[in-house]
């Protein structure tokens, strides 16, 4: 499966519930469901595929939410920049299409800072000093909102074999490549935690899945050609995973939507394999 890029990472959508809604065919109308608004900031790994997009549209085929979806994807951006950027940080700031604020607010590090973080002082302080302004200014203006880290994968390994920069930054290989990520991410909730008492902030276990995936089942392309970005199915598998971290098992269990050029039988493995290994995400942050 080719994986869908942008040329332009910079990027505002904002996606109507009513029209998510026309999209999915769904029985029920958007507007007999309660609403709910998410924020997506990342970079191109967010950007792939139109992730935000799709969890938009797994949520609305559950028929649980009618989700209002708005994103500031930027390439190569880190957390911290995000902080400074005025097109995302006006976004947080104006809320949802309908006025409301945000409900919930998905970050997504860069990809070599997520790894590097664990062993460099300067990573280190990068990442969670970024992480706790973006968590600072989500809280301040809705007490209630939910952070949730969108926890990356690590590079496939055909790159370490081809000796690449970015993938020898992150680890001397992809297992430790991911506990790297793994122990970044969770470092950096507990700072943003102890600088923002009361804030709501989760761990979503994507990368830890990635590789339970790639692990059990090699066969099943999540990669994108450049070993770095996911294909279509790796971006539905990152989909099933933010959802069950925003909206919980039932949610992802209720969800249908497919995209139209994935595979179904490969779509429906990787969400089983979420649905089967839920002491992933009680592992997630820790």
């Amino acid at each position: 499966m080719k994986a869908r890029s942008f040329i332009h990472w910079s990027r505002r959508t904002l996606l109507l519930a009513a029209f998510v809604a026309a999209c999915c065919l769904q029985s029920k109308a958007a507007d007999e469901l309660p609403h709910v608004r998410i924020l997506f900031l990342g970079n191109s790994y967010t950007a792939f595929n139109l992730l935000p997009g799709m969890v938009g549209e797994l949520m609305l085929s559950s028929q649980m939410l009618a989700p209002h979806i708005g994103s500031s994807l930027q390439g190569n951006y880190t957390l911290e920049r995000h902080t400074t950027n005025a097109e995302g940080m006006d976004l947080l700031k104006k809320g949802a299409d309908d006025g409301k604020p945000w409900d919930v607010v998905v970050v997504q590090e860069h990809s070599v800072v997520s790894a590097a973080a664990a062993v460099d002082a300067d990573a280190k302080m990068l990442m969670e000093n970024g992480l706790a302004k973006l968590v600072k200014s989500a809280h301040e203006l809705n007490p209630k909102v939910l952070v949730v880290v969108f926890q990356v994968w690590a590079r496939h390994e055909k790159l370490w074999k081809e000796k690449s920069a970015d993938a020898l930054a992150t680890g001397e290989n992809p297992g430790q490549a991911l506990a790297r990520i793994h122990l970044a991410n969770a470092n950096a909730v507990k700072a943003a935690q102890e600088k923002n008492p009361g804030a709501q902030i989760i761990v979503s276990p994507v990368g830890d899945f990635w590789w339970l995936v790639h692990d059990l089942y090699p066969a099943l392309s999540l990669y994108a050609e450049d070993g770095t970005h996911p294909d279509l199915l790796g971006s539905l598998l990152s989909a099933y995973i933010i959802l069950g971290s925003i909206g919980g098992r039932e949610m992802l269990e209720q969800s249908s939507w497919l995209p139209p050029d994935c595979p179904a039988v490969q779509a429906a493995r990787a969400k089983k394999m979420v649905l089967d290994h839920p002491e992933v995400f009680k592992a997630a942050g820790k």
